[in-house]
């Protein structure tokens, strides 16, 4: 419990306050009066509450048909569910992303692993993994300006 003694203001305004009202210059029964402020005591918060996380709203963000500009993101994942193809950059999430303008080609191809990959050894033991890759089929580049010599 917080408790103060506060000096009233009386004092200091008397003297300003004199020379127009006496009367209100005199102290009215004790010069000390006793405060007592409200308090709360602090509680902490919790900090992971179960069932409170944000949605990431990963997966397909360009579908299969549609136009998409250099670094469009095609999709967003954890790990990977799907795998770059033709035309297409991983970044270091595993978002997939789009290395030229052109159209979104999704497909499902069986997943041939480097031997460093966890996914080799049961490949090699006669496992068959299908897995869906995005690719890109850039637009044709037409050429729109000539070069005029200068004769």
């Amino acid at each position: 419990m917080a408790s103060r003694f506060v000096i009233p203001l009386w004092k200091s305004v008397c003297s300003a306050v004199a020379t127009l009202k006496p009367a209100m210059c005199q102290p009215m029964s004790s010069n000390l009066q006793y405060v007592r402020y409200a308090s709360k005591k602090a509680s902490a918060t919790p900090r992971n509450r179960i069932g409170r996380t944000k949605r990431k709203h990963r997966g397909i963000k360009a579908h299969d048909g549609t136009f998409v500009h250099k670094g469009d993101i095609l999709a967003t994942q954890f790990g990977l569910r799907f795998y770059p193809g033709e035309n297409v950059v991983m970044d270091d999430k595993w978002t997939l992303k789009a290395a030229f303008d052109g159209i979104v080609v999704i497909s499902t191809e069986t997943l041939n692993p480097y031997p460093d990959s966890p996914l080799y050894l049961p490949v090699q033991k006669g496992a068959v993994l299908q897995k869906k890759f995005f690719h890109i089929i850039p637009t044709p580049l037409h050429g729109k300006f000539k070069l005029v010599s200068e004769v």
